[in-house]
């Protein structure tokens, strides 16, 4: 009797801790069903005690960065997928949003000068700006690489083809950075995406090096977009972020809430889409865990 005892529970007790185990997989599921990834309990608004003027969100763009941020011709106004994120950001913590137009060469500095609570329409991480003391960097809204942009008659075709040729660029990007890492033969620093262009465009330069987005919407607009070509492959993919004052803590933690909120939803995708920019450098974050 003992040894059907012991049978029928050896029988049994795969099936109690099979059917105890198909429990608690539904009721974590039950819970799960609710959930998006959004988090919904956070300060609203957010009190956040640092800012440069009260009850204002003041940012730094340069209003040259096309399709991320640039100046609407018909209107005159600042637009571009990241102007328009800065301004959900002031919606979402409760503040007006002031823009203030300068270069990016001058938007760290005025970072650390506590003349903007926020800057920059995506810089790319690296070793030095996360452990840099003048400025914090947000969790990212994009993971960007390099790619070049050249005229038909300079015979680029790949990275390989740039030794000895003349490189422009936006001063103070990482994709120029990346450029001058290159056997070049000379390297002209210019403020933006429109001058860096008009370079290529006038043959005073071989070549742009820039992010995706940027590369292929220079492409794209070019006045003689047909004697143009991008060309890679993608060099040092890297992780982007905005920019936030170093005496607001407070400011950086809020935003990096909501930018968690923004991937979750698809807002950060949906931006990207409506101002025919790359969706992929949005997907691609999750492969990198956001």
């Amino acid at each position: 009797m003992v040894r059907n005892i012991i049978m029928m529970l050896s029988v049994s007790l795969p099936l109690m801790i099979t059917s105890a185990e198909a429990q608690d997989n539904n009721i974590f599921t039950a819970a799960l069903d609710g959930l998006n990834g959004v988090i919904e309990d956070y300060p609203k608004p957010w009190p956040l005690n640092n800012l440069v003027k009260p009850g204002v969100l003041t940012v730094a763009m340069s209003g040259d960065n096309p399709p991320a941020d640039f100046v609407d011709k018909s209107t005159g106004n600042l637009t571009g997928f990241v102007h328009e994120l800065y301004l959900q950001l002031g919606t979402d913590l409760g503040l007006e949003v002031e823009f203030v137009r300068i270069s990016f060469s001058g938007q760290l500095p005025g970072l650390k000068a506590n003349r903007f609570d926020m800057a920059c329409s995506g810089a790319g991480w690296t070793t030095q700006r996360l452990g840099s003391q003048d400025f914090f960097l947000t969790s990212p809204i994009a993971i960007n690489g390099s790619l070049g942009l050249t005229r038909k008659d300079t015979g680029i075709t790949g990275w390989d083809d740039v030794a000895g040729k003349r490189l422009v660029g936006a001063s103070g990007e990482i994709s120029l950075e990346h450029g001058k890492s290159l056997p070049i033969g000379s390297v002209i620093e210019v403020p933006g995406q429109p001058e860096a262009l008009l370079a290529l465009v006038n043959r005073q330069a071989d070549f742009i090096v820039n992010n995706i987005g940027s590369i292929l919407f220079m492409q794209k607009n070019a006045p003689n977009k047909d004697d143009l070509v991008v060309f890679g492959p993608l060099m040092k993919p890297y992780a982007q972020g905005l920019c936030v004052n170093p005496a607001e803590p407070d400011l950086l933690q809020a935003v990096n809430v909501l930018l968690g909120n923004y991937r979750a939803r698809g807002y950060l995708r949906e931006l990207y889409e409506k101002y025919d920019a790359p969706v992929e450098v949005v997907d691609l974050l999750k492969t990198f865990g956001y």
